[in-house]
């Protein structure tokens, strides 16, 4: 094999031999090369290192700015809902305030209303019950309403928010396949970043390109930055040309959520202040109720006393919590609200005593007025004070935020009364110290423009929200006009009478209006004559316990004796002893036209009288002729019932009820009278008398209603200004038709002269059987007669009319014979 590869490595033959030259590098040159190669290879490795390094750092910076946007978006988003929640919740809440107590309030208004189930409360107190109640629905509905409208609004505003505006920053595919990158995209950088010497050959500075100078690029820092970061910048950020956000510059999503909130702002706050005047009518006007309930149905006095305690210091607590602040720096302030708490303690002590025994005299009727003047002031200048403390004021600048405590910009007219109580946060005009700006506008944002004032962005202009204070002013001006309206009401029944352009029909006044005003005819129930009116039995007057009672003492003096008289006498005539003298025709000739129904005497004359207010006079002696005349001032009053002659002169009772007293005695044919006392509130008089009680001012009436078998006694206060339940007695029914009635001078013996000729006297006072004066045998004239009415002459003497059946047949009087 050697002498093999020896042969081989001999040139073929016939070919010479060539002889190669070798080049040789000096030594300098070779060092000098071999540095070179080892440098650039270092520098191409080492920069190489570097554009791994950072685009491994650019897709993990890109994922990791995104995420934390998202995260802030997230933050913001629930800022978004927070502001809305702190709306909704505060508006949802009153609103369900607001259904409950509409309840409690028309429980008030109808269900519980006074007058049904007892005697209505007095004038004075109802004027301010009433207007109370009724301001407090006024109220009721403008805050549930308002309430509404905040709640529904910021609910739509907030979403509008989160589905338009304030959006997670999710990257898309397109994005995330910029951001991600090969390594054979090393190979089309440049030579100079491939290339560069570390140290020896710095990087350029950060840079962006100037479309005013052409796109030539100019430095914006001082840091030096391969160009392969501003290919990542290019390709990577959004860069629409906005400006970045300053430290100090507020997110996007504030400031559209501030204008939004400009919509509803007003009936947030309004709603909240028609929370509070609602409940201060509310609770003035509970407390009137209760006490009202308390005198008229249950007839207590402490504990009226002690319920209005109970609501005047939760009315005084809960405006004491929320008027805080001053409306207005200067002005008039007078705090009203330290004192309408008070008006129902000022309510009960007139009440305790308008229903107290003391005597109804003009100066306790003139002292409660007053004291219901008092009230009536002081409600009124509470509800100026209302429209003064919800009266918006705009601030001069901006609040200076403190931590956990309410905000709002300097645009929004709130009540300054109310400021701390209102709970109102707005969305921030600026970020707190170290809060970091909103990421997406930075992302947004060119290059070259860091720290610069971003423009805000802002949702459309509104003008201040002020449609719900027009509207809560308006509800303001109507409770002012309303209290306006009632003491104007008020002064007109002081001087003219309570009640006075009301119909009198149907009911029975009281001093001052507060028993019975609006009571219904008195009714049976069952067999044993059981009072009741147009709310129920009244189960007091069968209370033995409660005797003091001024209507049951006179009930039950009255109709015990009564009552023992009817079961002995009964109603056979015959029982009653001894006979009547009989009746005897006197010889009497009437004036003209005069047909005469009705007798009465004063011992010493008799005056016959007919139901179309005419009459004569003469003697009971029978010497002279009759001496006619009319009667003047009883126009409009109706047909005359029955007549009384007593010492102050004729006293009239009328089919209307009305009672008339004529003084004197008639001149020249005219006798004038004048209407005195109250009227009867019932209606379908049959018969009906009226006389002065002896020795008193009081008057004492007997009346017959349709379809009634009884005859019910009344009596009259000193001032003859009500009437009040004193008894009742059997009125004896013959042919159907009811008796005649008449009563002596000194109203304490009632005559009644029945349809067959029987007369009857009874005692008022002290009870006792009556006695019969007059029956149809002992009178010569029985037969074919209608008798009419009856009066006493002194002792068991009688004068009574009758008139034959037949044409033109003239009444004739008859007298007792002895």
């Amino acid at each position: 094999r050697p002498k093999q590869r020896e042969k081989s490595s001999l040139p073929p033959r016939g070919l010479l031999p060539v002889r190669r030259r070798r080049f040789t590098m000096p030594p300098v040159v070779a060092e000098a090369a071999a540095a070179t190669a080892a440098a650039a290879s270092g520098a191409f490795n080492y920069n190489r290192a570097n554009w791994f390094f950072d685009n491994g750092l650019r897709f993990g910076r890109f994922n990791t700015g995104y995420s934390m946007a998202m995260a802030q978006a997230s933050m913001y988003r629930e800022d978004i809902r927070d502001l809305t929640e702190l709306t909704v919740t505060k508006q949802d809440t009153y609103h369900t305030v607001g259904v409950i107590f509409f309840v409690l309030n028309f429980q008030l208004i109808m269900a519980g209303r006074l007058g049904v189930h007892g005697p209505s409360p007095p004038g004075w107190l109802l004027g301010l019950y009433w207007t109370n109640i009724c301001s407090a629905l006024m109220f009721l509905v403008t805050f549930t309403w308002t309430a509404m409208h905040a709640s529904a609004r910021a609910t739509a505003g907030g979403a509008y928010m989160l589905t338009r505006s304030v959006r997670l920053p999710i990257p898309t595919p397109k994005m995330l396949d910029q951001a991600r990158t090969t390594g054979n995209t090393y190979e089309k950088q440049r030579v100079a970043d491939v290339f560069r010497i570390p140290f020896a050959m710095p990087a350029p500075k950060e840079s962006v390109a100037d479309p005013e100078l052409g796109g030539q690029r100019v430095p914006i820092s001082d840091r030096r930055m391969p160009k392969w970061y501003h290919d990542e910048v290019k390709e990577l950020r959004k860069d629409e040309g906005a400006a970045a956000p300053s430290p100090d510059s507020n997110p996007e999503h504030f400031e559209l959520y501030r204008g939004l909130q400009e919509e509803w702002w007003g009936y947030d706050i309004y709603g909240r202040i028609g929370v509070l005047y609602f409940m201060s009518h509310w609770l003035t006007s509970a407390s009137l109720y209760s006490m009202c309930h308390v005198f008229g149905e249950l007839r207590c006095l402490w504990p009226a006393w002690t319920v209005t305690a109970c609501f005047v210091t939760a009315h005084y607590g809960i405006l004491s919590l929320d008027i805080i602040n001053k409306p207005t720096a200067t002005g008039f302030n007078l705090p009203i609200e330290k004192v309408v708490p008070f008006v129902p303690v000022i309510a009960v002590l007139g009440m305790s005593i308008d229903y107290s025994v003391l005597t109804p005299t003009i100066g306790w009727q003139t002292f409660i007025y007053f004291l219901s003047w008092i009230c009536y002031l002081i409600q009124f200048f509470w509800a100026i004070r209302l429209y003064s403390l919800a009266a918006p004021m705009t601030r001069a600048r901006d609040m200076q935020e403190q931590p956990g405590q309410p905000w709002w910009p300097k645009e929004w007219a709130l009540p300054p009364a109310f400021e701390d109580a209102l709970y109102m946060v707005s969305a921030p005009k600026f970020l707190e110290p170290g809060q970091p700006t909103c990421l997406q506008q930075e992302m947004k944002a060119g290059k070259g423009q860091q720290c610069m004032t971003a423009p805000m962005k802002k949702s459309r202009d509104y003008a201040p929200a002020l449609l719900p204070w027009k509207m809560f002013r308006g509800a303001c001006i109507t409770t002012i006009s309303m209290w306006v309206l009632i003491m104007v009401g008020r002064a007109f029944e002081q001087v003219n009478g309570e009640r006075f352009l009301l119909k009198q029909e149907g009911r029975v006044e009281r001093w001052p209006s507060h028993m019975q005003p609006w009571m219904a005819p008195w009714t049976r129930k069952g067999s044993r004559n059981e009072m009741c009116h147009a709310g129920g039995c009244d189960r007091r007057l069968s209370a033995v316990e409660q005797a003091h009672a001024q209507m049951a003492q006179q009930l039950l003096a009255a109709l015990g004796p009564i009552a023992k008289s009817l079961d002995a006498a009964g109603s056979a005539p015959s029982l009653v002893e001894p006979q009547p003298a009989p009746l005897l025709s006197a010889a009497v000739s009437w004036p003209a036209q005069l047909q005469p129904t009705l007798l009465a005497s004063n011992g010493e004359s008799l005056a016959v009288l007919s139901r179309s207010h005419h009459g004569a006079t003469l003697p009971t002696a029978l010497a002279g002729t009759p001496e006619s005349f009319s009667f003047q001032g009883l126009d409009g009053l109706g047909e005359i019932l029955g007549a009384s002659w007593g010492r102050a002169g004729l006293m009239l009772t009328t089919a209307s009820g009305a009672v008339a007293e004529c003084p004197g005695s008639h001149a020249v044919g005219a006798w004038p009278c004048r209407q005195v006392g109250a009227k009867f509130g019932f209606e379908g008089l049959q018969a009906a008398v009226v006389a002065r009680i002896e020795g008193t001012t009081k008057l004492r009436a007997a009346i017959i209603l349709t379809g009634d078998d009884s005859i019910l006694l009344l009596d009259s206060d000193e001032h003859g200004t009500e009437w009040l339940p004193a008894g009742e007695v059997h009125a004896p029914m013959v042919f159907g038709r009811a008796p005649h009635l008449s009563m002596s001078s000194s109203a304490e013996e009632l005559v009644i002269s029945m349809a067959d000729g029987t007369v009857l006297k009874r005692a008022i006072a002290g009870g006792g059987a009556p006695k019969r004066l007059a029956s149809p045998a002992s009178a010569t004239f029985a037969a074919g007669s209608m008798w009419h009415g009856a009066c006493g002459l002194g002792g068991d003497r009688i004068a009574h009319l009758a008139t034959p059946f037949g044409a033109d047949a003239a009444p004739q009087l008859f007298l007792s014979s002895a």
